[in-house]
């Protein structure tokens, strides 16, 4: 599945597919129970595909993450979010050994283990960048017009400035 269809809104749960956009709002899909909403365009709206992860090194992109999540658990179901906290942190670690702690919560880990679980859910498995169209055609070189000689600019003429009023006393 290509990951810029998938988006998570801000204060709905879940993660929802692209379907139509337009000027105004977006229709989404929510991946939990398949029904569809129209959502304003001046709702708080995050692309799967601009979601990094800190780590000790540089940032990881979100979709590398999910992607070595589903190698790590392979066709087993995803692990069980509700239970404990240091199960969850030590899941992603196995996965992802440089995280960052310093910056990274346990309800972030515990998002991300939640959003595995529904793309595991839907088979969205592997997450893929949308391939950008690049047009590697060579440009063909305009001719260059012959140059013109510039005829010299017209200044416009000073006029003699006015005089100043007298000062009243």
């Amino acid at each position: 599945m290509i990951i810029q269809e998938i988006i998570a809104i801000a204060g709905k749960p879940g993660l929802y597919r692209i379907l139509v956009t337009n000027r105004s709002n977006l229709v989404v899909e929510s991946m939990l129970d398949r029904k569809r909403l129209s959502i304003p365009g001046t709702s708080r709206i995050s692309s799967l595909a601009d979601i990094t992860m800190y780590t000790t090194d540089e940032d990881v992109l979100l979709m590398d993450v999910l992607n070595r999540m589903n190698e790590h658990v392979g066709s087993n179901d995803a692990p069980n979010v509700k239970g404990d906290a240091q199960a969850t942190r030590d899941f992603v670690d196995e996965v992802i050994p440089e995280l960052d702690h310093e910056r990274v919560y346990n309800s972030d880990l515990k998002k991300l283990v939640q959003w595995f679980a529904i793309l595991k859910e839907n088979d969205a498995f592997p997450l893929e960048q949308e391939a950008e169209e690049e047009e590697e055609a060579p440009k063909a070189e305009a001719p260059k017009a012959e140059e013109k000689e510039e005829a010299p600019k017209k200044t416009a003429a000073k006029k003699p400035a006015a005089e100043k009023a007298a000062a009243k006393k």
